[in-house]
């Protein structure tokens, strides 16, 4: 017999989260501890180079728009 279980809908938290982790940015100790494994998760499959920011010197800087 075949169960099928529908994914939840991550909240608001485990969103930012997830973005503050691919960013590079801390985690908020105000988000919730769901959000703290979401957060650590996406850091551990990253792996440690990924964490680093790298910024590229070559780039020319842009103009402002009239």
């Amino acid at each position: 017999m075949d169960t099928m279980i529908a994914p939840r809908q991550i909240t608001h938290d485990e969103k930012k989260a997830a973005e503050a982790a691919f960013a590079g940015r801390p985690f908020n100790p105000k988000w919730s501890d769901a959000a703290r494994i979401v957060y650590d998760g996406i850091l551990a499959a990253m792996g440690k180079e990924a964490r680093t920011v790298e910024m590229n010197d070559e780039l020319e800087p842009v103009e402002p728009l009239a």
